[in-house]
């Protein structure tokens, strides 16, 4: 007896065949998106991606983006595979910071992408960290104190490192939380721990009462490494009327951790491919493209890649872009999101097929 997911797929390429066909020379029917769907295909596709878990930047998930992308050029597609490129970041062993003064503890965070290294010196107070704050080359030699604002971390610590400090502080200006990461790797920079606002005003008070104030920073154990992950896209040219529009549909090839990701997202790259197999010899007046994206698990960074690296002209000529994520489930959902605030062709067959429209105002990074 087949699951409940490979009827969920089945469901859903019958209802999803409906509204990709605005750019279709002849509208089809319900009774006919069931004649193009091969349900043994379909779970085929599933079985095929989730014999093992895809983590995002790993063999296995290189091994689903080639599969994706033979089968897509098997029905004729003209495919590229995309590379980019990413950091990620371990955590600090030890995190730390001491100071000659009795009976004071600190509480201390780290920032992502912080180098190691241990600096003991003189503490002075950098004001915001810009580059006028340590004009006066007091900080030199010394740790320097800077609070949060106006410019990125990533820069405080730079401008730091760029004013011969050995190492930096940065507290908080206000009682929440914070994202606390610079970014990305530095091309200079010094080891750099995260205090509290408390902590902050308590120490630069006790410097700007001139009171002497030696200390040590510590980051032992963090690691930085450069991870690539790939998007595979697939095209296909108009073969009639050409409207100089591009209509998009994509899912992921990643799945979460150590989850072999039936649901989460082999059901979605199937149903792409099965899309992909329907549309290949229809007659189209818009171009239509398939893109499998890498990393999105971790930080959507296949999407954000793609996003990034479309032309003005590209991002100008997409009408309508479909997202197909985790739908092999009894509890799918169709969701269209339109950042135009407008309803164009798409969302108005999107909505009359019973698809719950929300707005937003563009991509979330």
């Amino acid at each position: 007896m087949r699951s409940v997911r490979h009827y969920a797929l089945c469901a859903l390429l019958v209802c999803g065949m409906m509204f990709p066909i605005p750019f279709l020379s002849h509208r089809a029917h319900a009774e006919e998106a069931q004649d193009w769907i091969d349900s043994e295909r379909l779970h085929s596709h599933v079985e095929q991606l989730a014999r093992t878990a895809r983590p995002p930047a790993t063999e296995t998930e290189f091994a689903a983006a080639v599969y994706a992308e033979n089968t897509l050029r098997s029905y004729g597609y003209k495919t590229k595979l995309e590379p980019f490129s990413y950091y990620t970041y371990r955590k600090p062993t030890t995190l730390s910071l001491t100071m000659e003064w009795p009976g004071q503890k600190w509480t201390v965070s780290g920032f992502a992408f912080g180098i190691n290294g241990t600096a003991t010196a003189e503490v002075v107070d950098a004001g915001l960290g810009r580059a006028v704050d340590f004009a006066k080359d007091v900080s030199r030699g010394k740790i320097a104190l800077v609070k949060r604002g106006e410019i990125p971390f990533g820069e405080k610590v730079r401008q730091a490192a760029a004013a011969g400090a050995v190492g930096l502080i940065i507290w908080n200006d206000r009682e929440e939380g914070w994202n606390a990461s610079l970014g990305e790797p530095l091309d200079i920079a010094v080891p750099v721990i995260a205090l509290s606002k408390a902590d902050g005003m308590k120490l630069q008070k006790r410097i700007m009462d001139k009171r002497p104030v030696k200390g040590t920073v510590k980051v032992e154990g963090a690691a930085t490494t450069k991870q690539t992950s790939y998007n595979i896209v697939a095209s296909r040219k108009p073969n009639q009327n050409d409207t100089g529009q591009v209509v998009m549909v994509s899912a992921h090839h990643d799945s979460a951790g150590l989850s072999a990701g039936a649901n989460h997202n082999a059901s979605g790259v199937a149903a792409l491919l099965e899309i992909a197999r329907n549309m290949a010899d229809k007659p189209i007046d818009t171009e239509v493209r398939f893109v499998s994206f890498g990393t999105v698990t971790s930080g959507s960074r296949g999407p954000i890649a793609y996003a990034n690296a479309l032309s003005v002209k590209d991002r100008q000529a997409m009408i309508a872009a479909f997202y197909v994520d985790g739908v092999g489930s009894q509890n799918a959902e169709l969701v269209a999101t339109n950042s135009l605030g407008s309803e164009n062709l798409p969302i108005q067959l999107l909505r009359a097929a019973g698809v719950c429209v929300s707005y937003r105002s563009g991509w979330e990074t």
